[in-house]
């Protein structure tokens, strides 16, 4: 179907609030794009959603387009990579301290995984932060069912069978139920707000009554947590 220009803007305005959704939710895992520069992003993608778009395919348009605004501000972010390579190796340096510490059954605090990673607490607390920007992953990457065949997320969209059989979502879903039991009570409550009610990070800082920063290390602590009791597991 051709979209003229009329109905292109009307198309926009009308999923304008949910492009500046994306672009608030996903603003602080970088440093570098201004918040405009992702909702252009979005608007981007909102656009060759519509170009693209497929009646055929059995998936929704509003789910399409959803998934294209989403998709081309992930994409905007990873294409800038702020993070250098001196910097990846001190998150993964972190993230193999706190899986060897975690060995001995304690949870371990800050100032132990800081000293097994050869690092101040300053420093681990700006790594806690980009753990959010290094987790970011593409919404192309393919998920494989049972068979081994590469799945895209457009058919788990377009097929809610596949979703429950093939990726047996049940068991993902009681696997992170348990595994969100081990985060601190801050913890608990920035990953409910942040993923479950889909709050952005300053809205989150808001609420708690802390700063945008230390949200986004409270965040990035949890995910580590979660990675690695997921890994264990």
């Amino acid at each position: 179907m051709k979209y003229n220009e009329e109905d292109k803007e009307k198309i926009i305005k009308q999923f304008l609030p949910k492009i500046k959704h994306y672009a608030l939710r996903y603003f602080p895992v970088q440093n570098v794009l201004e918040l405009e520069d992702l909702i252009s992003a979005g608007i981007k993608g909102l656009l060759e959603a519509l170009n693209k778009y497929n009646p055929n395919k059995n998936v929704p348009l509003a789910s399409f387009i959803d998934y294209r605004i989403r998709g081309a501000i992930l994409d905007e972010i990873r294409a800038i990579d702020s993070v250098s390579k001196e910097f990846r190796k001190k998150i993964e340096d972190v993230k193999r301290a706190y899986k060897n510490l975690k060995k001995s059954g304690n949870e371990p605090t800050d100032k132990e995984i800081a000293e097994m990673a050869n690092l101040t607490e300053d420093e681990l607390k700006r790594v806690y932060q980009s753990i959010i920007a290094s987790d970011v992953i593409s919404l192309d990457t393919p998920i494989f069912d049972k068979n081994g065949k590469p799945m895209s997320i457009l058919e788990i969209v377009s097929d809610e069978k596949n979703l429950f059989e093939d990726i047996q979502i049940r068991e993902i879903h009681k696997k992170l139920t348990q595994a969100i039991e081990i985060l601190s009570d801050i913890e608990k409550i920035v990953i409910t707000l942040y993923y479950y009610e889909e709050l952005n990070m300053k809205e989150i800082a808001e609420i708690l009554g802390i700063s945008l920063s230390r949200v986004s290390q409270i965040h990035g602590k949890a995910l580590l947590k979660l990675k690695n009791f997921l890994e264990i597991d």
